[in-house]
């Protein structure tokens, strides 16, 4: 069973394509969502997941 830390950075790695995606298909001119909806729901849950991961403390029973 995956711990609270392979959690997050799965949440992250998935966020971050996601915003990545959309981002470019955004920025390359297929312009379907407002900027700031981008934002909000994309961008924004992607830096406080990747904040939250950094600052997880290590497992001191994790296996290798």
């Amino acid at each position: 069973m995956p711990g609270e830390k392979e959690s997050w950075r799965t949440t992250v790695m998935v966020l971050m394509a996601i915003s990545l995606i959309i981002g470019f298909i955004q920025r390359t001119g297929y312009r379907f969502l407002d900027p700031k909806f981008e934002l909000c729901v994309f961008h924004v849950p992607t830096i406080l997941s990747l904040i939250i991961y950094s600052r997880l403390p290590e497992s001191s029973n994790s296996q290798v």
